[in-house]
């Protein structure tokens, strides 16, 4: 939550971290690490025993000291945790503000995955199609995921992530995707009679026009370059 720092919450930018892990003797242990300013205050330690679900749980305060505003803006945050929401179907996010007397919550859970990502964006313009082109592929433990969605608008509206993170310059995958989106929409429309009837030529932008897409691609060792 926002506001207030969860279980043993430390002032001054520190982080502190406890995590439970299924151990022979069965009962799960506690452990928790703390750090200042990326500097480890002790070794990792057991602070008890555990019951309940296991998992990871960080609980930090940004430091004015490394930070020159360390205010937390609501909407960033939502808007954040919403895209991982949908890039991660299935996954319940609880965004819980607590510095005021009004208590805003929003609970982010999405099942229907990148296809309701584009629905959501897409939430006010006219669809051309019924629903959206949803795809999935992998290869070379990379994993590939696509939503396609075209609108009544002008506007391309195309967005990339690598292991969840936007690239907001898109990337190689980018570059790909509209080289292939351009080629199958250019063969079909060929093959189909449709630009020999019409008499006229596609190019990409035309491919693009009134598109919304989301393309998602995981890879075990990414290498950023539009951070």
């Amino acid at each position: 939550g926002l506001g207030r720092p969860a279980w043993r919450g430390r002032v001054g930018g520190q982080c502190a971290l406890r995590l439970a892990e299924a151990q022979n003797p069965p009962q799960p242990q506690l452990h928790e690490i703390g750090f200042t300013h990326g500097v480890a205050d002790a070794p990792l330690s057991v602070i008890g025993e555990y019951e309940g679900r296991s998992g990871t749980e960080v609980t930090f305060l940004a430091s004015p000291e490394t930070f020159t505003m360390t205010d937390y803006d609501y909407g960033t945050l939502e808007h954040r945790l919403r895209e991982l929401a949908f890039l991660n179907s299935g996954v319940r996010i609880l965004l819980t503000d607590k510095r005021h007397s009004d208590i805003k919550q929003e609970e982010l859970l999405y099942d229907g995955g990148l296809e309701a990502f584009v629905r959501y964006l897409d939430r006010a313009k006219k669809p051309l199609v019924d629903k959206p082109v949803a795809i999935k592929g992998e290869k070379d433990g990379i994993t590939v995921e696509v939503a396609l969605w075209w609108n009544d608008s002008y506007h391309e509206n195309v967005l990339c992530f690598t292991n969840n993170i936007p690239q907001r310059d898109g990337g190689t995958h980018m570059a790909g995707f509209r080289a292939a989106l351009t080629r199958q929409v250019t063969s079909y429309a060929e093959t189909s009679g449709i630009l020999k009837k019409e008499k006229v030529s596609l190019q990409g932008e035309d491919c693009r026009e009134g598109l919304t897409a989301i393309l998602s691609v995981k890879v075990p060792d990414p290498k950023f370059s539009s951070q």
